[in-house]
């Protein structure tokens, strides 16, 4: 049996290397909330609600409000189940915002886990002792190739590269350029962020028919012809935007789909998490997690879920845009593959947080 002594919140504010565009909106900093649970005999556990701007469904200020009043009503709960499932089933909380999910059943993973004296990823299910992960790849076409040379030396699995900021043309002739480097060893995953029409989107896959690629990432504007466009170009799309517009059920109706993105921080609990996984490969899909900028203390659960609910690499590059950290040490980022538990060994920071005393 596990009783929950305290539960903690924390504000958290890390300042990033390059400002941050998210449609109108500049970040400077991420700004996010970290919850901390601790039992009667004095094991830890963190979760990390971050919404992210123009993306999240709450805001900062909604989060908090729902994680301060969740941690007060988990202070004295008997965690008494020995299957993590039950654990996170009866605390996952489905009514809180999505970051608020996340934050409380990784504070708990991580509890349990810590108890029991196992890894959090042993504790969900078990799994590798790395997850590989994705290089990204934006804007800057003037040193494509270079860029893509380093990640080949460096033997990364795939790279993702960033579409429909320029024209048609050009994106294809990116897109070609990148292929020729890579070859067909590291698959190559484009992401348009729906910014196409379906004409649009059409005409950019005509233009790369012949380049293999693993798929691209909603590359329509209206996601209900998804199905139209790969019956028109035969080429692999995936989902991500589209996963926070419905429940998991709705793969049963997007056959065509090779790949769904999962951002836990935007789409909830582990438990939904897992459920979207499930989803995915029974529809003959690929569960792909993705970080959604968050610190540390929710990028190393990420590793931890991919490790356990997928066996691609992962998409956690945007964990590089912090300038520093609420873990020391952070996580190393700069290869192809991340150690499972490397995060759980680092330290919070007590330094970088400020505590947040009552519901507000």
């Amino acid at each position: 049996m596990t009783t929950i002594a305290t539960a903690d919140c924390f504000r958290y504010a890390l300042p990033l290397r390059t400002p941050l565009a998210l449609g109108p909106r500049t970040l400077h900093e991420r700004r996010g909330l970290l919850l901390r649970l601790e039992s009667a005999d004095g094991a830890v556990g963190w979760g990390e609600a971050a919404p992210l701007p123009g993306f999240s469904t709450e805001t900062l200020d909604e989060a908090t409000h729902h994680l301060r009043r969740r941690a007060e009503e988990l202070s004295g709960v008997e965690l008494m189940d020995s299957v993590i499932d039950d654990v996170l089933r009866r605390q996952a909380g489905d009514a809180e915002p999505p970051s608020v999910q996340f934050a409380v059943t990784s504070a708990i993973a991580e509890l349990w886990a810590d108890q029991q004296d196992t890894t959090v990823s042993a504790a969900l299910g078990g799994g590798p002792q790395s997850v590989p992960i994705n290089a990204l790849i934006a804007d800057d076409e003037s040193t494509l190739s270079e860029v893509a040379e380093q990640y080949q030396a460096a033997g990364f699995q795939a790279v993702k590269l960033k579409v429909g900021r320029h024209s048609i043309e050009k994106d294809a002739a990116r897109v070609r350029a990148l292929s020729e480097v890579l070859g067909e060893a590291i698959s190559l995953r484009l992401d348009a962020n729906r910014a196409w029409t379906y004409e649009q989107a059409v005409a950019f896959a005509e233009r790369i028919e012949d380049v293999p690629v693993e798929y691209i990432e909603e590359p329509l504007e209206q996601a209900d012809r998804l199905s139209a466009f790969v019956d028109a170009t035969g080429m692999p799309v995936a989902i991500d935007e589209t996963t926070r517009e419905g429940g998991p059920g709705m793969l049963d109706e997007l056959e065509e789909v090779a790949a769904v993105v999962l951002k836990p921080m935007l789409l909830g609990g582990i438990r939904l998490v897992r459920r979207w996984s499930i989803h995915a490969l029974n529809a003959g899909a690929t569960p792909v997690f993705s970080a959604a900028y968050e610190s540390g203390v929710g990028t190393r659960m990420l590793v931890a879920l991919a490790a356990v609910f997928s066996e691609v690499p992962a998409g956690l590059s945007t964990y590089s845009r912090l300038e520093t950290d609420v873990l020391s040490p952070r996580l190393s980022m700069d290869t192809a593959e991340v150690s499972v538990e490397a995060g759980f060994a680092s330290t919070v920071m007590s330094t970088r947080l400020q505590p947040i005393e009552a519901v507000e």
